[in-house]
């Protein structure tokens, strides 16, 4: 069974005290953005190159850190990332529809998640348990089988376009993430000219019925996608919504008060995309303890670290919650 530790304090001095060097297969992680959300004293400023480099230490050569970034500031957390000796390897998007304009800025519809690599070989991404199931009807190329395709060359030595094969266990994850809400829907290009295109939800057609059909749904009944008539353009993407009040309350005695939860499917999504299975997951930055929550149901093993008593104590409750359940 899936075990936990929480730790009350500064998240290098913690790791420094009880942590021993490679010992921990990766970090998934919400981070101050250095934004003053709301005046809370917690996000005036980024992660320091120590607190990375503490990071660094801990995990396991080749181990993947997934950090959550402020779009105004996300260039100061790659940087200190990167010089605490991280390889940034991509950002991924998730984008959603509700959002809320601050202080004359844009109204912000996504928010970055650093992808970053401690060096060393051995470590992949788990592509094989985060594909997306492909709607029906799929007809466009989406993977291989395998990871990646190789290139040939031919007689005259020019490089032949690689011979992609459609993988029946899904499309090969993207550096997207949505919502599946209106807003993000219409983004995706009309496959289908003529079609009217039309969002499909569980309340339109029955689950059942949509998983017959070959549609995927991301560990829930939420939006199935994007029905443009033959290709469903946003169901060729992981999708999670914000997180509801039951997400973001169970196992609390007086509600979730944090700032800045994150909705439990889409942190299994991430734990499951860089931890191997039975391994251990690192957030030096726990809050109110999603990402905690998401590792017990995906059957890993938690660290996480916060410096208010009262963000790991709402984390205890969470994650014994969903704990007790499993």
């Amino acid at each position: 069974m899936s075990e936990y530790t929480l730790h009350v304090g500064e998240c290098a001095a913690v790791l420094g005290a009880h942590f021993s060097d490679c010992c921990i297969d990766s970090v998934v992680c919400d981070p101050p953005y250095g934004l003053k959300f709301m005046g809370a004293h917690w996000d005036y400023t980024i992660p320091s190159v120590s607190d990375w480099r503490a990071h660094l230490r801990v995990l396991k050569p080749g181990g993947f850190l997934l950090a959550f970034a402020g779009t105004r500031t996300q260039h100061r957390m790659a940087c200190n990332i990167e010089d605490a000796g991280f390889e940034i390897r991509d950002s991924i998007a998730w984008m959603y529809g509700q959002g809320m304009p601050k202080s004359g800025t844009l109204k912000p519809a996504h928010e970055p998640i650093i992808v970053a690599r401690k060096p060393g070989k051995g470590v992949k991404l788990n592509i094989a348990s985060c594909r997306v199931v492909r709607p029906q009807g799929d007809r466009t190329d989406y993977g291989v089988d395998g990871d990646e395709g190789s290139p040939t060359l031919n007689a005259y030595g020019q490089r032949e376009r690689v011979a992609y094969v459609p993988n029946e266990s899904g499309r090969y994850p993207a550096n997207i993430i949505h919502d599946g809400s209106d807003e993000v829907t219409a983004l995706f290009p009309n496959n289908n000219p003529g079609c009217k295109p039309h969002r499909v939800t569980a309340s339109a057609e029955s689950v059942t019925a949509l998983q017959a059909k070959g549609w995927g749904f991301a560990g829930s009944d939420k939006v199935a996608g994007y029905d443009d008539g033959d290709d469903l353009s946003a169901a060729r993407f992981f999708y999670c919504a914000k997180p509801n009040k039951q997400d973001r309350n169970e196992g609390t005695r007086e509600g979730n008060p944090h700032l800045t939860v994150k909705p439990t499917e889409l942190m299994r999504y991430l734990v499951r995309l860089v931890t191997p299975e039975g391994g251990t997951v690192l957030d030096g930055f726990m809050g109110s303890g999603s990402t905690g929550k998401a590792a017990m149901l995906e059957g890993r093993s938690f660290v996480g670290i916060d410096l208010d008593p009262e963000n790991v104590a709402l984390a205890k409750a969470r994650i014994e919650y969903v704990k007790g359940g499993s």
